[in-house]
């Protein structure tokens, strides 16, 4: 299938008469040129075009790209010289590279920027007292505020004495005690609260939760920490719209200066009325100013508790309203059906770890966060109306129940393309992974987690599902030998830094990407033990490049626009400083990023114009 795609070829007429127009006419080059001149021609580099199973063999030297944005050529330098009219825009490449822009599959906007620029964030504090230093002086320096919010924290943080229950709320108590401090982790499934948050939320020693936990200790005293617990808090903070404007505008430069031209963006409720999202309706402001420049399929959370019929009604209109836009798509609906490792809210099919020291009971391996029954008929309907779905999955028992409901709702519906899609995938059965090979269910996966992250793996993943189960964490490899599409993502801000550069040396090593990033050493060797995970579970570069890029814009139902360099597919593309497919793989993470390019408009990178 996915060779399929990557040769289908579309030709402008441009493209196909430019090599006629110029024998043709002979001494008329000129004329002939100006007739199917390209807006830009770009030479002398190295075009991998993800076209083609040997597109990693045949780079190629030129393109040419019209006044609207559109591929008119891709090929060598000699051809190239039909495009080039009199007003042409020639850029010398000079043995720069070249790949089309890349797409993250799972995101959820505006990321981290509200906290970052009107909260505070943790994004880059991976230690206890980077933490709470950055904490004290944000407190010190907002004597007014009433409550303290902030994004970005690590449950492990809290050390491996925690257990896997992160953080103490004695330790926000010493930094103050009169105003509550409520912090969202960087994953967000888990919140970390000082006594006086807890006390405003009305959460004592004596609160319990179906679905999430409530940490305690061995006396059962709140331990500090929540997870996947969203509707336990009573208080949530509150931005204005200018503010929000304003994130969701640094989110999509975030988005440009990683080399992202495309993705698909997590809306993850409505608004209390339950009629709108406030980011579809700033998008679509963008849009019409011309200044949201990223092909955005849109996904909508569908939950248990709510109004279906209501949110369908929503999610159909807003499909309507935006089809006529080439930016912007109203596709999928996104499901939770478990929670996370961390916590112990991701559904297993054998119990968690050492058990007796969370407080848990000796067979306990959480639940479906759905009943079986409605999310089968659930997932039926979308698909009945055309929606893909987009679902989260983290243990292995929580994709086997999502694939018997897929499993179903397919039958249902045999004719739909809906192209569903299984994220995160942490634990995956051998059986799932075959069953969704076979039933065609894309997993959408985060290779920015696939090692043993440093400040994570020993202090949370351990606790909870021992050596065994970590060890075999995050399979990609063992998907695509079974047939299954795979997509890669990063869901920020739970990867707080999304480069894809990074992405792309974890999937390749299975091993820590910068050591700068998590402050720890560098490793000189892909197969250095100490943060190595799996590696029977390394894919290529050229696989994980068509999970950034082609497999990406398939997931995204626009495999014949864009993931590709070829003629009639918009020119979104970056330019970089290094052959990634010919470096050394722990030399990928350092690629600079040249430019970013959208529709033949340079939206981010100041080298080339």
């Amino acid at each position: 299938m996915n060779e399929n795609r990557n040769t289908t070829k579309r030709k402008t007429i441009a493209a196909l008469i430019a090599p006629a127009l110029v024998i043709a006419y002979g001494s008329g080059l000129a004329f002939a040129a100006d007739a199917v001149a390209a807006a830009t021609l770009y030479k002398n580099g190295v075009i991998y075009t993800v076209e083609g199973p040997d597109w990693d063999k045949n780079p190629l030297e030129s393109m040419a790209v019209s006044a609207d944005g559109r591929i008119m050529f891709v090929g060598g330098n000699e051809d190239a010289e039909a495009y080039a009219g009199s007003g042409t825009r020639v850029i010398d490449l000079d043995g720069k590279v070249v790949f089309p822009g890349f797409v993250d599959t799972h995101i959820h906007p505006p990321g981290a920027f509200l906290s970052s620029m009107f909260n505070i964030s943790f994004s880059m504090a991976d230690t206890k007292e980077q933490v709470l230093k950055a904490l004290g002086d944000y407190v010190d320096a907002n004597p007014d505020l009433d409550v303290y919010w902030g994004l970005g924290f690590s449950m492990g943080i809290g050390g491996t004495e925690a257990e896997g229950k992160g953080p103490r709320k004695e330790w926000l108590d010493e930094i103050t005690r009169d105003k509550p401090i409520i912090l969202r982790s960087g994953d967000g499934h888990n919140y970390w609260l000082n006594s006086k948050a807890f006390e405003m939320n009305g959460i004592t020693n004596d609160t319990e939760h179906v679905t999430g936990t409530i940490h305690k200790d061995e006396n059962g005293e709140l331990w500090g920490t929540l997870s996947s617990t969203y509707d336990i808090l009573q208080m949530e903070p509150v931005f204005t719209p200018d503010q929000q404007r304003a994130a969701l505008a640094a989110f999509q430069d975030m988005m440009h200066s990683k080399g992202y031209t495309g993705g698909h963006l997590i809306l993850m409720s409505l608004d209390e009325a339950g009629s709108s999202n406030v980011y579809i309706d700033y998008m679509k402001e963008m849009e019409s100013s011309g200044a949201w420049k990223t092909r955005a399929n849109l996904m909508m959370r569908f939950q248990p508790e709510a109004d279906f019929e209501k949110d369908l009604a929503f999610f159909l209109e807003t499909r309507d309203a935006l089809s006529g836009s080439d930016v912007l798509k109203m596709t999928t609906g996104k499901f939770f059906v478990d929670g996370a490792v961390d916590g112990g809210t991701a559904y297993l099919s054998e119990p968690y770890s050492n058990n007796a020291a969370k407080g848990f009971a000796p067979d306990f391996a959480s639940v479906f966060l759905w009943d079986n029954e409605m999310l089968k008929e659930r997932f039926s309907a979308l698909m009945g109306h055309g929606i893909q779905m987009h679902i989260h999955s983290i243990g292995d028992q929580a994709t086997t129940e999502a694939l018997d409901a897929l499993e179903y709702a397919h039958e249902n519906n045999p004719e739909a393309d809906v192209r569903n899609t299984l994220t995160h995938l942490y634990l995956v059965k051998d059986s799932d992974k075959a069953r969704m090979g076979e039933m065609g269910i894309i997993g959408s996966t985060q290779p920015y987690w696939h090692f043993k992250e440093p400040g994570f793996y020993h202090e949370i993943e351990l606790p909870y599902v021992g050596g065994d189960r970590g060890e075999a964490g995050f399979p990609v490899r063992s998907l695509i030998d079974a047939g299954v599409l795979v997509t890669f993502s990063s869901d920020h801000p739970v990867t707080p830094d999304p480069n894809p550069f990074y992405g792309i040396e974890a999937a390749v090593t299975r091993n820590l990407f910068s050591g700068k990033f998590y402050g720890v050493d560098e490793i000189t060797r892909i197969d250095n033990p100490k943060w190595l995970r799996n590696p029977t579970e390394r894919i290529s570069v050229k696989e994980a490049v068509e999970a950034f890029t082609i497999n990406g814009a398939y997931q995204m139902f626009m495999e014949d626009q864009i993931g590709s360099l070829a003629a009639g597919k918009w020119a979104d593309m970056i330019i970089i400083d290094r052959d990634i497919l010919k470096v050394e793989p722990l030399d990928i993470s350092d690629t600079v990023l040249l430019a970013t390019i959208f529709a033949g408009e340079v939206i981010y990178g100041a080298g080339i114009r």
